[in-house]
């Protein structure tokens, strides 16, 4: 998309890096693509579609260690994907000839087949879709539309009229199906929040910063959060909340410059920002903000974490990046690398209670496996699942954090990597 372009080039002009600090949890993974990836959606640890440029729709099934480009049937800038599981799915594109409007692709099949269908108003451009299950769904852009038909038919919202309620909306944030908000506006114009409490019939916007906020993430019925920034650089990022259910928001201005694309959190109070050139971060719920530089200088538009050990961020250039948990204490540049071997060492201490430590080195860029069984040969536990360079690791098995893992007893973990493997035994003692 043309807009989306010369956005991109402001965004670029603007944020060049200057002092940021080190990376050490975000991992760049193999991309099948050149092509800009502005969103992402995954339904699982494992599987998940990343959208952008020219059409372009890529999955995986393993976590990103391979990827599938699908035929999304169309060549334009897919704007936003939506998927409600592993089969179900929608994305969303701005058809560039006429007559123009907004092209909904749909997939029962996790994307193996896409269906194009135009939304029925010509004109309307709509940038991001969201559904609650196969029939119940929103789409936000020019206007908010809502289907109950899984998108045959689509009914306009009711917005109330006021100089800031008719700007573009962004994003879609719920915190159950009557009550939940979207995002949106205009660069130097006013960034909107638009509030539901009827089930998305009716809606209420409220201006609450000088720029457009792309993403905010409900922590709960009262309190949500997001980030707009400036994209001409003028002024710092807008840290932007709610403690009375969107009755009124704060707004303050942070020390340093960017724009958040999108925002998630990892744990209840560790929440990350998709922010071009950088990442921003907080580990105190918002409270505090702190930037991040990104792996090879890629330039990042969207993140997701599926769980609290699990990742994915997407970006200029068909950059992909994985969120490591566990960072680890790479080998150094100047480390001759010929002196590592594959090796698994034993946990400690051991026996172990609560927690215990587990070691391996993995001497060559490879695809490294640890899994925790228990005696029977079950799998209990996943520690590692995906490519790691040359290095020692280090991970953490606690039994406490799975309820199925708890009772004491004799465990073996197993570090599968290329043709290595070897296994390990463990004590729990409660």
């Amino acid at each position: 998309m043309k807009f989306f372009s010369a956005f991109l080039v402001c965004v670029i002009l603007v944020f060049l890096p200057s002092k940021l600090y080190s990376q050490e949890y975000w991992k760049s993974i193999s991309s099948p693509t050149d092509k800009l990836l502005k969103n992402l959606f995954f339904v699982d640890s494992l599987t998940g579609w990343c959208a952008g440029q020219e059409g372009t729709i890529i999955h995986t099934t393993d976590g990103g260690r391979t990827w599938e480009i699908q035929n999304s049937t169309v060549e334009w800038f897919i704007v936003d994907v939506f998927f409600l599981n592993k089969d179900d799915g929608w994305a969303l594109t701005i058809k560039e000839t006429p007559p123009f409007g907004t092209i909904i692709l749909s997939t029962a099949n996790g994307g193996n087949d896409w269906i194009q269908s135009a939304y029925p108003e010509n004109n309307i451009f709509m940038n991001t879709i969201f559904f609650f299950d196969s029939l119940n769904g929103f789409l936000g852009g020019s206007i908010i539309s809502r289907t109950t038909d899984g998108g045959i038919s689509w009914q306009e919202a009711d917005i109330d009229s006021n100089m800031i309620s008719g700007l573009p909306v962004h994003n879609f944030s719920f915190y159950n199906r009557q009550f939940g908000y979207a995002c949106g506006g205009f660069i130097d114009l006013a960034g909107v929040i638009w509030k539901t409490t009827d089930y998305g019939f009716n809606w209420s916007a409220q201006g609450v910063s000088p720029d457009q906020i792309f993403d905010l993430y409900v922590i709960d019925s009262l309190n949500t959060i997001t980030l707009s920034g400036d994209p001409e650089g003028f002024f710092g990022v807008g840290d932007i909340k709610t403690t009375d259910a969107g009755e009124t928001w704060s707004y303050d201005a942070l020390s340093f410059f960017a724009l958040s694309f999108a925002i998630d959190f990892r744990t209840e109070n560790e929440a990350w920002s998709a922010s071009g050139f950088k990442f921003l971060y907080t580990t105190n719920k918002g409270v505090e903000w702190l930037e991040k530089s990104i792996p090879d200088s890629a330039v990042i538009f969207d993140l997701q974490f599926t769980d609290t050990s699990t990742g994915y961020a997407v970006g200029e250039n068909g950059a992909i990046l994985k969120y490591d948990p566990h960072p680890s204490a790479v080998i150094d540049a100047d480390v001759d690398k010929s002196l590592l071997n594959f090796d698994l060492m034993q946990n400690y201490p051991n026996p172990f209670n609560p927690k215990t430590t587990i070691k391996y080195a993995i001497p060559e860029f490879q695809f490294a496996v640890l899994k925790v069984y228990d005696v029977l040969g079950n799998e209990i536990s996943t520690l590692v699942n995906e490519e790691k360079p040359a290095g020692h690791y280090e991970v953490t098995f606690n039994p406490e954090s799975g309820i199925r893992y708890r009772a004491s007893g004799i465990y073996y973990y197993r570090l599968t990597a290329g043709s290595f493997s070897k296994t390990l035994k463990m004590i729990y003692l409660k």
